[in-house]
């Protein structure tokens, strides 16, 4: 279930939020609810509880408080959920940014509303399905393994394991690489007939050396001319 709570003083921008993003959900069949608000009342702040899957699409401004300093209220109580700025001051924007709030986006809602918003959305979505938690049980252990942590899964054909490589550590395995790559989902790519890279984890490919780089600094050269033409 994702929890979508809009906040807006105007009520036909409120509505229109709400349907984009009704549409939005419906489109991908995922389960959902909408709350709306009209203010940043303190029912509003009551409400900021992490608790599941949250998007909160804020305006900057309402008659009780500013949308930043709401923002910072619910990034001190909750880091998991995702704030995306929807507002006609386009003024704001550089300001917001420069917050330590973990915007995820910011949107003018006279301006290609509809599209952007979307955008925003499926950002979001993206990030709930990298941020998730994946316990395998492997040779009598179980390994907790957060998606957004993996670089990479290869296969060692010298001990015969499936390696899960992340930012601090790795997992060796007995499971089949196909297996692992499978409980990890989609957003896990071929680029060599032995080994699936996290595409969000991607900062750049030099096709000319096949050296992949992640956004971490740490390279591979596991980029095959089978795969490469399918990378972007």
């Amino acid at each position: 279930m994702i929890e979508i709570i809009i906040c807006d003083d105007d009520k036909s921008s409120r509505d229109k939020v709400a349907s984009i993003a009704k549409e939005f959900m419906i489109s991908h069949q995922l389960n959902y609810s909408i709350k709306k608000y009209s203010d940043y009342n303190d029912k509003f702040i009551e409400d900021i509880v992490p608790s599941g899957k949250k998007i909160y699409l804020l305006d900057i401004e309402t008659p009780s408080r500013s949308g930043i300093d709401v923002a910072r209220i619910i990034r001190r109580r909750d880091v998991e959920s995702i704030i995306i700025f929807i507002t006609g001051y386009e003024e704001f924007g550089k300001l917001v940014l420069k917050k330590n709030i973990m915007c995820l986006s910011f949107i003018n809602k006279f301006e290609n509303l509809k599209a952007d918003l979307e955008l925003a959305l499926q950002d979001a979505l993206n990030f709930f399905d990298t941020n998730k938690v994946i316990r395998i049980t492997d040779n009598g252990v179980t390994y907790s393994i957060r998606l957004s942590s993996i670089l990479y899964i290869t296969r060692d054909s010298m001990d015969r394991r499936t390696v899960v490589k992340c930012d601090k550590n790795e997992y060796r395995l007995k499971m089949n690489l196909s297996d692992v790559k499978v409980l990890f989902g989609e957003h896990f790519i071929q680029t060599h007939r032995s080994c699936f890279v996290n595409e969000y984890r991607i900062d750049n490919i030099d096709h000319k050396n096949k050296i992949i780089t992640f956004d971490n600094g740490m390279t591979i050269d596991l980029l095959s001319d089978t795969y490469r033409k399918d990378l972007k």
